[in-house]
């Protein structure tokens, strides 16, 4: 018998080799009665008995939970949330091992949270006008309460039963659906306290609901009727008279940062997972509900040391989606980017979702988890254009760079942030967001949430006003334009709506040109002021010349504004009475805001209704030499050269192109082409002889691009595309766009619905999409 054997059965043995399988509770309980149907039933753990005896993995993460069973025999646990555990652990140690004591130890907690008269966890909820009887606490309570007794009831005697049935319709359904759901009584709305509350508070209660079908009959209509609701959440469109925004856009994007989106669909899901192992069908399908691992996947970022997420608004680094994710593939979905996902932030044992009771039946076998760590993404960019919010990163390997960019709605959890920017790079966090503080500080609010604490432009100290965060921002801003290439990338963000206070137009727009990123402010306020571009940093940040050093370890990026002035090179400031004015301000270090931690402005000489800035960030790898940086100026238009070992790109912004012009044309020579483009990036390798025809280029906002003669694209309405120019003519647009023509010589290659499209009589007439 070889080791292997040995140890199959070893494992089998202490599994199966028990007391009296259930003598205690069949004298307890009723003859004939259902055992578990939920998560802990015969068929999951069937799968649990299996994984165990055959993956060592499994069987840790077993022993894991058996010791939290066993602690809450020989410890009874304290705090609803240790309760919440213990339950879950001793119904699934239960099962497993059909011990009658773990049942008597979940009997037990049952009966004590059942006498409860009051579940409410959140006492000053109830002194409000009319008071709530439901809170956060509640919804975890419920669902663990529903799951435990689900697992035990038929070793309970009927007395009990009916005890713990009460106590938890009492305690926590009633309450809930009276609060949030039952038109009879309720007092909120989808859009009430955020969306993560409706979700997770609901949700917990039809586990519960669904936990109770067999004892009341009230159980299965109040589960039929979350079901029902739960489609009218995730598809909830938002309200304009409320100011509220959608749950969830088209493209799977949560509306409230990636901590609260974690809480709010791990409790969707739960749900629907217990719906579907207690009714043996799938609940209602929802529109959108496919594309929420993308959203989570997009917002992450690798790293040696332990994956982090983008932690814009009050969501913190380590926030992932891993236990919404683990729901997916426990549903059937074994998408192997979710269990590398997941694996990424396991280090934080919050994080660690395949750690919880109820998913050890899903836990992925050893093929899974090895075909799961070879696979790769290949998507380098990502836009949600419903909730404002962009990533690009260079790559998908670990500690590679990853720009984050904001420009959605303001509002609750999402701070005064339009337009700001997160910056990763050799796993570590170089351009920062200043974070947040708890709730209770005053900081919270007078620091934390304000613009001055993000990456964003300032007029007179101004951006996003205080109120929004409270009221919400009746114009949210937006991120559109993306464009994906191998050499260069675009997108667009509009903060304008959030900041109309002051600004009448706030553009940023993001072209990422190999090794250097360019973002272009496009600035008008509404009366003449201070600008001031924000620069909030981790590390260490240090002036060199024209550039600021931001340096972490061996990590490091150089930021070196070039519109609408340069740093000065040297001497002081009175040598330079036109240069760009480096500022120091102080602010609050991210959850401590007793730490002060200094931040960073870029100020123009003078007041000014108008601004223009161009500024590069250059991630810095060691033994390589960035790309040099030129700073080009026209009549009616600025740019910035950049020239790396292999190739040269010239990216243009069109001056009459900022709104300056109505009723005429923007039209312009630029670098030898006549256009309307807004922006124009123009690109060719490194060449011997001085030949810079390009081979590629880049039109944001353009009706015609010309040169030479040639008309290379033909437009009636403005387009936004990117152009690579050969044999073989391919073309990229940012999206919907109206008949356009392209200048070829051979079939035109249109990357996205169009396909390859006949070249005629020199032209290519890519037709018009909605």
């Amino acid at each position: 018998m070889d080791e292997m054997m040995r140890s199959t059965l070893a494992a089998l043995a202490v599994i199966l080799a028990t007391a009296p399988a259930m003598a205690q509770g069949q004298e307890q309980g009723q003859t004939g009665t259902s055992p578990a149907t939920m998560a802990f039933n015969p068929a999951n753990i069937a799968r649990v008995k299996q994984l165990v005896a055959s993956d060592p993995e499994a069987r840790a993460r077993w022993d894991a939970l058996r010791k939290t069973a066993d602690k809450a025999l020989s410890s009874p646990p304290r705090g609803d949330r240790e309760i919440d555990s213990a339950l879950e652990a001793l119904a699934l140690a239960f099962r497993v091992t059909d011990q009658a004591k773990y049942a008597q130890g979940a009997r037990t907690l049952l009966l004590q949270r059942a006498a409860k008269k009051n579940w409410l966890t959140d006492a000053p909820l109830a002194h409000r006008d009319p008071p709530w009887k439901s809170d956060l606490g509640m919804g975890y309570a419920a669902a663990s309460t529903g799951i435990a007794y689900d697992a035990v009831r038929d070793t309970l005697s009927q007395a009990d039963r009916q005890t713990i049935v009460q106590g938890l319709i009492r305690g926590a359904i009633l309450p809930i659906m009276d609060d949030w759901v039952d038109g009879a009584k309720r007092i909120h709305a989808l859009d009430t306290m955020g969306h993560n509350w409706w979700a997770h508070i609901i949700f917990g209660a039809g586990v519960a609901a669904l936990s109770v079908r067999e004892d009341d009959p009230r159980g299965l209509e109040w589960a039929r009727r979350i079901e029902e609701a739960s489609v009218e959440w995730f598809e909830f469109p938002g309200t304009r008279i409320g100011t509220k925004p959608p749950t969830f856009g088209s493209d799977g994007a949560y509306s409230e940062t990636v901590s609260y989106a974690e809480l709010a669909l791990h409790s969707l899901m739960l749900f629907r997972r217990s719906w579907t192992e207690a009714m043996g069908t799938a609940p209602s399908p929802i529109q959108g509900l496919d594309k929420i691992a993308g959203y989570f996947l997009a917002t992450s970022y690798p790293r040696n040391e332990g994956w982090v997420s983008l932690n814009f608004g009050d969501s913190r680094p380590p926030s992932c989606g891993c236990h919404t994710l683990a729901d997916l593939w426990a549903l059937g979905d074994h998408n192997p980017e979710y269990l590398k996902y997941i694996a990424g932030f396991s280090g934080v044992p919050a994080k660690d979702a395949w750690k919880d009771a109820t998913n050890l039946p899903y836990f992925p076998d050893a093929s899974a988890r090895t075909s799961a760590s070879s696979s790769t993404a290949t998507s380098r960019a990502y836009v949600s254009r419903d909730q404002g919010l962009l990533t690009m990163r260079s790559d998908w390997s670990p500690d590679a760079t990853l720009l984050g960019v904001k420009s959605g709605f303001t509002w609750n959890h999402n701070h005064a942030d339009a337009g700001s920017f997160i910056l990763y790079h050799k796993g570590r966090t170089l351009i920062a967001d200043s974070g947040h503080s708890s709730y209770a500080t005053p900081e919270y609010d007078g620091y934390y949430r304000q613009s001055e604490a993000h990456n964003v432009v300032t007029i007179n100290g101004h951006a996003e006003p205080a109120s929004d965060l409270y009221d919400g921002s009746a114009s949210m801003g937006t991120i559109d334009h993306l464009l994906d290439t191998p050499n260069i990338r675009y997108a667009w963000a509009d903060a304008t709506g959030p900041t109309s206070r002051y600004f009448q137009r706030n553009y940023r727009n993001i072209v990422w040109v190999g090794d250097t990123i360019l973002l272009i402010d496009d600035l008008r306020s509404r009366d003449p002021g201070q600008f001031e571009w924000l620069l909030h940093h981790g590390g260490t940040a240090t002036r060199k010349g024209r550039t600021v050093e931001i340096r972490d370890g061996d990590a490091g990026v150089d930021v070196t504004p070039l519109f609408p002035a340069t740093l000065p090179d040297g001497g002081l400031p009175t040598d330079y009475p036109y240069a760009l004015r480096l500022a120091s301000h102080e602010g609050l270090a991210d959850e401590d805001p007793k730490v002060k931690q200094a931040y960073l402005g870029f100020q123009p000489v003078g007041k000014s209704d108008r601004a223009k800035f161009i500024v590069a960030l250059q991630p810095r790898s060691d033994g390589k030499s960035a790309s040099r940086i030129e700073r080009l100026e026209g009549t009616e238009w600025i740019g910035v050269r950049i020239t790396s070992a292999d190739r040269i790109t010239e990216v243009y912004f069109n001056l009459l192109a900022d709104g300056r012009l109505r009723h005429r044309n923007a039209n312009a020579t630029i670098a030898g082409i006549d256009t309307d483009a807004y922006i124009l990036a123009v690109s060719h390798p490194v060449r011997t002889g001085g030949n810079t025809d390009p081979d590629e280029i880049t039109f944001v906002d353009a009706s015609y691009v010309r040169r030479s003669g040639t008309v290379l694209v033909d437009s009636l309405a403005k387009v936004t595309a990117h152009l690579a120019i050969g044999t073989n003519t391919q073309v990229q647009f940012s999206g919907a766009h109206g008949n356009v023509r392209i200048a070829c010589s051979a079939p035109v290659q249109a990357l996205g619905a169009a396909g390859s499209v006949a070249c005629s009589n020199g032209q290519a007439v890519l037709p018009r999409t909605n």
